[in-house]
């Protein structure tokens, strides 16, 4: 006697979770979170970027934190790489939104609006403080973007900061001054990173 077999049946709800499955998947994807143990290491990200309907920007935070900030020690280097996998063309730009140098937070006025704070006049600008970063401080900070345009299918561009504190960068009193904070900054706190920043990264999608 044949045995009869047994017809599988595809029920409704295992189609709908295959193509909520499908959807996630096809949307961007992020990673933002570095820490910093060992400023010899090269760090790199990606992030993928789609653009969905009715939507024109797409923004995110990158943390970048450095353990170690020291007179003479090894330049770090962070690389964030953003492609854009969208039909459209589309801009990239960027906001230091926070930092924390030692242990003093200093919040930019672009940093307050993010947060819903009042900003106030005398209140240092991404790009102000920016400039300080490199320029007024031992330790030079810098940040930049490969390209400011990504084309649309493959265009890409890279978001980078580098850190670099030389032995000697010309000026030994402030290379002094902020040793011994460096020194006293990780005595007092030895599981506490030397710097924080909190940066947004804002891709738009260009008109067509």
């Amino acid at each position: 006697m044949k045995k009869k077999k047994k017809k599988r049946r595809i029920k409704i709800h295992h189609i709908v979770f295959l193509i909520v499955l499908l959807v996630v998947n096809s949307t961007a994807w992020f990673i933002y979170v570095n820490t910093v143990q060992n400023s010899l290491d090269v760090h790199v990200k990606a992030w993928d970027v789609n653009f969905e309907a009715g939507e024109n920007e797409i923004s995110g935070m990158v943390d970048v934190t450095v353990d170690d900030l020291y007179p003479g020690m090894d330049d770090y280097n962070y690389e964030l790489t953003a492609r854009n996998r969208s039909e459209v063309s589309a801009s990239i730009n960027y906001e230091i939104l926070e930092a924390n140098i030692f242990g003093e937070i200093i919040k930019t006025a672009e940093g307050k609006r993010n947060s819903n704070e009042e900003v106030l006049d005398t209140d240092i600008s991404s790009d102000e403080f920016e400039e300080k970063l490199a320029s007024e401080y031992p330790f030079k900070i810098t940040f930049s973007l490969s390209d400011n345009t990504m084309s649309a299918g493959t265009g890409k561009s890279v978001y980078h900061v580098n850190v670099v504190w030389p032995y000697e960068q010309g000026n030994d009193e402030l290379d002094t001054e902020w040793g011994i904070r460096s020194a006293s900054f990780k005595s007092s706190n030895p599981n506490s990173p030397s710097i924080t920043f909190k940066i947004k990264i804002k891709i738009t999608q260009n008109a067509s």
